[in-house]
């Protein structure tokens, strides 16, 4: 039990490192990995074991920990690719276009259908870059027609999440973590996809109603001109169908929809334009990958056998194993999430979701259900997030008051998501 206590309070130390941004998270979970493994090793007995501690902190943690993540690795590299091809062809400039010009400027439906589209482009697209250009376009259009900017930010970063829920990256990275067949993540993010769609739309009805007085004298932004094709505006959304439709494998999706993307924009520079694409998507994802390692050094560490053994009492006494106490606890705990904290899978979170999955107190889908559910709060509330930090600069609206605009909304949501995940899914069965 001692060496379990101690273990979680280099979890808190290595929490406040975090929260207070002098240590990040590219740094922190290798660092945290190593450690705790050299902790777990001193408590064990290796006597009976055909390894050593040298052996445990070398080859289990730091060798295989850095490529146990290579599946999700590519995931996301494919995935940047394809970000790439969407944004450098002009596939989402023309999407926010047609739709802030067939939308008018009827106020309701003008959100609607932008953050519709917000959504959509970020199924596929993602990074602070696609933020940047995405928000550069439909925030002026928002706030030129009154509705206010942290009520036009808040949308964003609900749309951007919404999303997210549906890009194969994400579902890759909880496939290739949790190991589970591809099938079971991808009804948890049907259910949670649909749940943060109504969460989105409670939040968009009661943003009207409170700004059904406000007016803007103030004229749109003038939307610059793209050329792509109709044709190419369903490549966001191309990957996203190939997998839960027709059940493709992720990487084979995003191939499709990199081909699909090129050919329907400008097929005589296909091979330029794909060039300058996976080197740019290369390039942007790199941050990305060196976050992976730390996680896959975290996973190798804390479900490895020294450390569930030292682990297992304390969690067991703990860790919530009823539907009802499931619910509960991540419900209360849920803005944990934030600052990188322990309900956080890229940041603390990834160590605690080890050390639940190699103890096997919790079931593979559970951690999926609590993890899934409780990150949206990180998504979308958190001020440390860069795409939150160049929101609130692009809005004027200070980052803190985006988390207290969003955190109810999506707190409530967490809620339900787990009560779903409990007593319809038997996530815990």
């Amino acid at each position: 039990m001692f060496a379990g206590i101690l273990i979680v309070v280099i979890f808190l130390i290595f929490a406040a490192l975090m929260m207070t941004r002098k240590l990040p998270a590219l740094l922190a979970l290798p660092a945290m990995a190593v450690v705790v493994g050299l902790v777990a090793g001193v408590f064990y007995d290796w006597s009976n074991s055909e390894s050593t501690l040298g052996q445990f902190i070398f080859d289990t943690v730091l060798t295989q920990g850095s490529v146990k993540l290579a599946q999700a690795m590519m995931f996301a590299a494919f995935g940047s690719i394809l970000s790439q091809v969407v944004m450098r062809s002009g596939i989402a400039t023309r999407l926010i276009s047609l739709t802030a010009e067939y939308a008018g400027r009827h106020k309701f439906w003008l959100a609607l259908i932008l953050t519709l589209m917000t959504a959509v482009c970020f199924s596929s697209v993602t990074g602070l870059g696609a933020v940047i250009m995405i928000g550069s376009l439909v925030l002026p259009i928002m706030m030129g027609v009154g509705l206010s900017a942290s009520f036009s930010a808040g949308l964003m970063l609900l749309a951007i999440a919404l999303g997210g829920i549906f890009n194969p990256v994400n579902l890759g990275f909880y496939v290739d973590v949790l190991k589970l067949p591809q099938d079971t993540v991808q009804s948890y993010v049907l259910v949670y996809g649909i749940l943060l769609s109504v969460t989105t739309l409670v939040f968009l009805g009661v943003g009207m109603w409170r700004e059904r007085g406000s007016f803007n004298w103030a004229e749109s932004a003038e939307l610059p001109k793209s050329r792509a094709s109709l044709p190419s505006l369903i490549t966001p959304v191309l990957p996203v169908l190939l997998i839960f439709v027709f059940n493709m494998p992720i990487i084979p999706a995003f191939v499709v929809g990199i081909i699909w993307g090129i050919l329907t924009t400008e097929p005589k520079k296909a091979v330029n334009n794909l060039s300058a694409a996976v080197l740019e998507g290369l390039k942007d994802i790199a941050p990305v990958l060196g976050l992976f390692i730390g996680i896959g050094m975290c996973l190798a560490a804390m479900t490895a056998e020294p450390t569930r053994l030292v682990m297992e009492p304390l969690l067991q006494a703990i860790i919530p194993q009823t539907p009802w106490a499931f619910v509960l606890i991540f419900f209360v705990l849920a803005p944990m999430a934030l600052y990188r904290g322990p309900l956080n899978m890229y940041g603390l979170g990834a160590g605690v979701a080890s050390i639940l999955l190699g103890s096997s107190i919790l079931p593979p889908t559970a951690i999926l259900a609590a993890f899934f559910s409780v990150g949206q709060v990180q998504g979308v509330c958190d001020p440390t997030n860069t795409h939150n930090v160049w929101l609130a600069q692009f809005t004027k609206v200070n980052a803190d008051k985006l988390l207290k605009t969003t955190l109810p909304y999506v707190w409530a949501f967490v809620g339900v998501a787990l009560a779903w995940a409990a007593f319809v899914a038997d996530a815990l069965g």
